[in-house]
């Protein structure tokens, strides 16, 4: 009797888990929790989520974020030999899907719209709806990213020219108040139009602008939006004049060629990147950051050159004082010291370490060192900070690709990355010793 009516009971209990489980407690939620919980994935995720069932068919069609990556495309196109047809097809199918999502979209207001694919002007009708549609629902964050990098350069002339013009027109007024990130890249956008946003978005708080063959100049002066906090301009190739005066900029990044700078009172730059051929004279270099250098707390040079001569970095010592530098980014294509098998695994030249100038570091604390291949060179680096930095607690040793990993098979990427790290551990492990601590990653 006990027996079977432990096994009734057990059945009952299972009966009525079963029923529990089956009880959908997340559907249950409220329109407006679900659409932020979908707001937390990526957007094709969101949109899959349709399929879970009738209560899910549209909920994505309110999420305020809209985010149209097509880099999975992209990533196709290249793998497959990048034929011209073969991108045409991927562009067309792009565009339907943008279409076919605004069609279906319920939110009156888009926090964020980006758009990233590989487009051209001959997509100009299409690209002007989609800013329009955004603009319309009091968008905060655009993002254009028109890139042509996996398909090579293509030159200006095929770059969307941005219409800017279509937001000034009296009888159809699209709102742009709200604004407060824009970031255009193979756009081609002028220094009017950007000058037209940071005067009209009083909100705007980051600009960015990169191969733009339309900007030659840009000016940003009292007048202009008082809240812009980062400006980054990069590989605008016939960009002759940047003009700052009386702004609240925090952060500057500039990559490009030799131009003229003019940044006057601009108490609050804290954070400058200076990369591209203007870094390939470093009297260049130390014009644009002299006379700001006493606020400099993070500041970062990309160098275009591959060889970088200890002269030049006692003349970069000798003219900036930086007080209050907390963080100090030097990037550096460094091959005299191995042959290229090939284009990501070099074949490391085995001589010796040699010595490099003395310089004592104070306050340094912590040395991070990205894209280690393990040349000699790399190791010189490295003991030149050991043998010469007073409080020195950390040396970070990144091994891992930093040159367009998504493109690279994962298995080789790991094995090299696997051969790096045993030989870090060869290079350092009777050089480091403590209180300073080693991490390879």
């Amino acid at each position: 009797m006990a027996k079977r009516w432990r096994s009734s009971c057990s059945e009952k209990d299972n009966k009525g888990l079963d029923k529990h489980s089956s009880i959908d407690r997340i559907g249950a939620l409220p329109d407006d929790l679900l659409v932020n919980i979908l707001s937390l994935l990526t957007f094709k995720e969101a949109i899959a989520t349709s399929v879970l069932s009738s209560r899910w068919r549209y909920l994505w069609t309110f999420v305020p974020k809209l985010d149209f990556d097509g880099g999975e495309s992209l990533l196709k196109v290249s793998s497959k030999g990048c034929t011209k047809s073969l991108l045409n097809k991927e562009r067309s199918a792009y565009v339907e899907w943008v279409d076919h999502v605004l069609a279906l979209h319920n939110n009156s207001t888009v926090e964020e719209f980006r758009v990233f694919f590989d487009l051209d002007k001959s997509y100009k009708d299409s690209i002007g709806k989609w800013i329009r549609y955004a603009l319309a629902r009091k968008i905060q964050r655009l993002e254009l990213n028109l890139t042509d990098e996996f398909y090579g350069r293509r030159g200006y002339d095929k770059y969307y020219d941005f219409p800017y013009k279509l937001l000034k027109r009296v009888e159809n007024p699209i709102a742009i108040d709200c604004l407060k990130s824009i970031c255009m890249n193979c756009v081609n956008v002028s220094g009017e139009a950007l000058e037209f946003f940071l005067c009209n978005c009083p909100l705007l708080e980051n600009l960015s602008v990169s191969e733009s063959g339309q900007l030659s100049s840009l000016r940003i002066i009292s007048g202009s939006s008082r809240s812009l906090k980062s400006l980054e301009i990069s590989l605008c190739h016939n960009l002759e004049l940047v003009e700052i005066r009386d702004s609240n900029l925090v952060c500057f990044k500039y990559e490009g060629p030799r131009i003229n700078f003019l940044l006057e009172n601009v108490p609050h730059l804290v954070e400058m990147f200076i990369g591209g051929i203007i870094t390939k004279h470093m009297e260049d270099v130390v014009s644009l950051i002299s006379s700001h250098q006493t606020r400099l707390e993070i500041l970062t040079i990309d160098f275009l050159k591959n060889q970088v001569y200890w002269e030049e970095t006692e003349m970069f010592r000798s003219a900036v004082k930086m007080r209050n530098l907390k963080k100090f980014v030097v990037k550096v294509d460094a091959y005299k010291d191995y042959k290229t098998t090939n284009w990501w695994a070099p074949e490391v030249v085995e001589r010796k370490v040699e010595k490099v100038t003395k310089s004592k570091y104070v306050h340094l604390k912590e040395m991070e060192f990205v894209g280690y291949n393990g040349r000699i060179s790399d190791l010189e680096m490295i003991m030149h900070f050991l043998e010469n930095s007073v409080l020195l607690e950390k040396i970070v040793v990144d091994t891992r690709n930093v040159i367009r990993p998504a493109l690279l098979f994962k298995e080789e990427v790991e094995a090299k990355e696997k051969y790096l790290r045993t030989r870090v551990v060869k290079q350092l492990r009777n050089k480091v010793a403590p209180p300073v601590n080693l991490t390879i990653l």
